[in-house]
């Protein structure tokens, strides 16, 4: 009996391939992304942090030297909460790039599905058409066979 042979079986295998390590990379990128929103929050905490120690230590009193060396640390520590915020929207724009390559793979393997369920079909189709000739035939040979020896 013959065999469905899809022969563009090595296509759909390699975009799912692709479409596989292309999943692998949007889940290390969302890693990356979470690990970057906890570096994110953590800079905001620490000046967060920085800013009611030093709000305490003004009321408290201090000198002009001390209080300028702590608005330059405050500066330090904003500009750091600023890149670590630009990072994560670095980030969150690599992953929706990577999310939208996956639709389009996705589309290609999902079409590359349907064409090799279609074939399927067809030729499952095709088969049951053989298989019914070959029975009709079968039977008109029977038939044909009675009806010589019934005569004869």
């Amino acid at each position: 009996m013959k065999r469905f042979q899809f022969q563009l079986e090595p296509v759909l295998n390699f975009k799912q391939r692709g479409l596989d390590a292309l999943m692998a990379e949007l889940a290390a990128i969302q890693a990356s992304v979470v690990a970057q929103e906890n570096r994110r929050s953590a800079a905001y905490q620490a000046l967060a942090d920085y800013d009611a120690e030093s709000a305490r230590k003004n009321a408290e009193g201090v000198s002009v030297t001390e209080a300028m060396q702590r608005q330059s640390c405050q500066q330090v520590l904003a500009k750091r909460a600023r890149h670590e915020d630009a990072e994560l929207e670095r980030l969150r724009r690599e992953a929706e790039k990577k999310r939208e390559e996956i639709a389009e793979a996705r589309k290609e393997t999902h079409s590359l599905e349907r064409l090799k369920e279609t074939r399927k079909s067809e030729f499952n189709a095709e088969l049951a058409k053989a298989e019914e000739k070959e029975l009709d035939d079968l039977t008109a040979a029977r038939r044909s066979a009675a009806a010589t020896a019934a005569a004869g």
